[in-house]
Order: C-alpha cells, then sequence, then structure tokens
C-alpha cells in the first residue's frame, strides 16, 4: 500500500521593522574610506538612541579634542537626543558626527528599515503514535528485539 509524505511545515517569514543601527570611522590613512565599527538592528527607536548615547558617554576614549567632548556630552545628557527620537519615529534617518584627532571623524547613523525575520519550522513530533517524516526509525517498536545489521 503505498501512501503520499505527509506535508513539511514550510519555512514561515514574516516581516518585521526595526532600525539599522551603523557607527563608522573615516580617517586619512585609508583615504576616508568607511571603517565599520559597529552594525545591529535594533526593535525600536528608543533601544537605538539609548545605544547612541551610552557610546556618546563613553567618547571620551576615542581621543577627542576637548570641545567635541562637550558637544558628545551634551547631546546625549542635555537633550539632543530628543530630536533624533523624534525623527526615527517619523521614519526618517538620524545621527551624529564626532571629529577625532588629525583629520578623522567618526559618524553613528541610525536608520528605519523593513526585512524578513525567516523562522525554521518546528522539529517533527516523535513517539510511537507518529511516523518520522524521514522514513522508518532505525530502533524497533517496543517488545520486538533488535537484529543486527548486515554489511
Amino acid at each position: 500500500m503505498r501512501t503520499s509524505p505527509r506535508p513539511h511545515p514550510l519555512v514561515q517569514a514574516q516581516r518585521q521593522c526595526g532600525f539599522r543601527y551603523e557607527v563608522l570611522r573615516y580617517g586619512p590613512a585609508n583615504g576616508f574610506v568607511p571603517e565599520p565599527v559597529d552594525l545591529r538592528v535594533l526593535a525600536t527607536p528608543r533601544d537605538a538612541i539609548r545605544v547612541l548615547r551610552v557610546q556618546l558617554r563613553s567618547s571620551h576614549v576615542l581621543g577627542l579634542a576637548p570641545h567635541e567632548a562637550g558637544r558628545a556630552l551634551h547631546w546625549a545628557e542635555q537633550g539632543g537626543w530628543v530630536h533624533a527620537l523624534g525623527a526615527l519615529h517619523r521614519g526618517e534617518d538620524c545621527g551624529f558626527t564626532l571629529m577625532l584627532r588629525k583629520g578623522r571623524h567618526i559618524e553613528w547613523h541610525v536608520r528605519p528599515l523593513t526585512y524578513l525575520s525567516l523562522s525554521a519550522p518546528p522539529p517533527p513530533p516523535h513517539g510511537p503514535a507518529h511516523a518520522h517524516p524521514y522514513g522508518p526509525a532505525h530502533s524497533p517498536a517496543p517488545g520486538v528485539p533488535a537484529t543486527p545489521l548486515r554489511p
């Protein structure tokens, strides 16, 4: 008796929204070609701005001039970030750039994006009530003695 195989669940694609968070460093040594420092996709505008603020607060280790360090702290602590948060909620990009020493600079950029999230199908159920979808099991049924495989 021939039976058709059970249909396998398909991979499901879900459309999701997020925020691409990117930090790039530019320098004369590489012809001002962007060098990636950080790249992630965050779920909400608040998450993206939170990460940006934390990185700006610790940016003094980047070798900033005092004026640029003051700009970074002012933006992160005194409300400059509020306008960026509003822009992300409106679906607009936002960013912040700091000048480093010797002509180098670093740029934070956040932009809304839509992407597909793929989820794998659940594993097939195992047990005596369910047949394995990829063929018969290699272990004998309960109560049946095992027979060795012959070459």
